[in-house]
């Protein structure tokens, strides 16, 4: 049995769901997942009910994506250093300890300081998990390993908000803190009961003479090197703006327009991961078809490439037109529809990004999978000032609709860019 500091590179991984420590890695991420949307309800719930204005809930999500541009490439850079298992464990312990001061008191400045320092620690936890999960899988099983993942992340978004909103409706919203600081505890034990392989950078005194700063170069001299990263970053930066949008809009929308209540747009959010559940199902079982006669075709990894760069663009597509149309429906039932397809475009978008990010070099995964924390996060600040910006001045409606047309744009040209140089 190799000790836990070395990856197994003998003998060929598992399939996902047949690897005990994926299981319980998965199952311990969508515990802490649900605790995430849970809490989100309960945040954006209150501080609307404080202020009543969106441009402090935009600032709300301005505070979840400024760590992301500040220190994202530089976390990436540390997961590369340390081990990777710890990390999980402490970012999650923190972050359940961190909540617990949200009930404590309702003074605007301590919630935005505790949910800033939960984004703060939750960009070292990223990487780690995803630089983790090509370790325990064979390599044409990523992407079948990302939906399920996808398919974890989308039932919290489906459950997630839901249940926040029934929390904060029956028992109050300081209920729903203390929930969600049991979901980063839980999942911390967890993980500290697993052996997870790691890969460190390259050791000796010129190695520990390198800087953080100068590894992150590297990983960004690797994204600029190829084309798939690229387009793949480009997409998530699309993904990011539709969901910074509906972020700190969707709420107006379902209060002003729709005349929902808490629990109304905690169904709202959900109708989102339950497009995207649906999008990761489908992901998967066709993933898993592509693996089986990759396997035996011996396709090139050149035109998997080229398949997710696809995937990813026709995603955001699909996702910037929901969010054209969402605005101007007046009543649920559309809207639950709209927002459905909205979270199935996005699921696409992150399980094709995700997958080619994580086939980066074992060395050089955390750095790149932190560069994409980053380019999302300088996406969600623009999203979020131009939204606080101009919602006063056009009105949210129109927000939302431009900035899905400005999105379907980039996709449609970067799709017939795509679709010209594969002919």
């Amino acid at each position: 049995m190799p000790s836990s500091s070395q990856p197994t590179m003998t003998t060929r991984p598992p399939a996902p769901l047949r690897s005990p420590t994926f299981r319980t890695l998965l199952g311990s991420e969508f515990v802490s997942l649900v605790g995430d949307r849970l809490v989100m309800v309960a945040l954006v719930a209150l501080v609307y009910d404080l202020t009543k204005s969106a441009a402090v809930v935009a600032l709300l999500m301005l505070v979840k994506a400024i760590p992301a541009i500040v220190i994202g490439g530089l976390a990436g850079s540390v997961v590369d250093r340390v081990n990777r298992k710890w990390l999980m464990v402490g970012a999650n312990a923190l972050q359940g300890l961190t909540v617990l001061a949200i009930p404590a008191t309702h003074h605007l400045t301590v919630v935005v300081t505790a949910y800033l320092l939960m984004s703060v620690v939750n960009q070292f936890f990223i990487p780690a998990r995803a630089a983790t999960i090509p370790d325990l899988i064979a390599p044409q099983s990523l992407m079948t390993a990302n939906a399920l993942f996808g398919m974890a992340f989308v039932g919290a978004i489906a459950f997630g908000p839901f249940i926040g909103g029934w929390i904060a409706d029956s028992y109050g919203l300081d209920a729903a803190f203390y929930v969600d600081s049991l979901t980063f505890l839980v999942p911390a034990l967890a993980v500290a009961t697993l052996r997870l392989p790691q890969h460190r950078a390259a050791t000796g005194r010129a190695a520990e003479r390198r800087s953080l700063i100068a590894d992150t170069r590297e990983g960004l001299g690797f994204a600029r090197g190829h084309r798939a990263t690229g387009l793949a970053l480009t997409a998530s930066a699309g993904a990011a703006l539709v969901i910074a949008a509906m972020s700190v809009l969707g709420i107006v929308i379902a209060q002003e327009t729709l005349g929902l209540t808490v629990s109304g747009y905690g169904l709202m959010m959900s109708s989102m991961g339950a497009g995207m559940l649906v999008a990761a199902v489908a992901l998967g079982r066709r993933r898993g078809r592509s693996a089986d006669s990759s396997s035996s075709s011996g396709s090139s990894g050149s035109s998997d490439s080229a398949k997710r760069s696809r995937l990813g663009l026709v995603g955001l597509l699909l996702a910037a037109l929901g969010l054209v149309i969402l605005p101007w429906l007046t009543t649920l039932a559309p809207a639950l529809l709209c927002s459905s397809v909205i979270g199935a475009g996005v699921l696409a978008v992150q399980i094709s990004t995700q997958t080619t990010l994580q086939s980066a070099p074992p060395q050089l995964r955390g750095r790149v999978l932190g560069l994409g924390q980053s380019v999302t996060g300088i996406a969600q600040v623009i999203a979020i000032i131009l939204t606080a910006a101009l919602t006063a001045p056009i009105g949210p409606s129109w927000v939302l609709c431009g900035t899905g047309l400005l999105t379907a744009a980039t996709a449609f040209i970067l799709l017939a860019r795509s679709e010209r140089a594969s002919s």
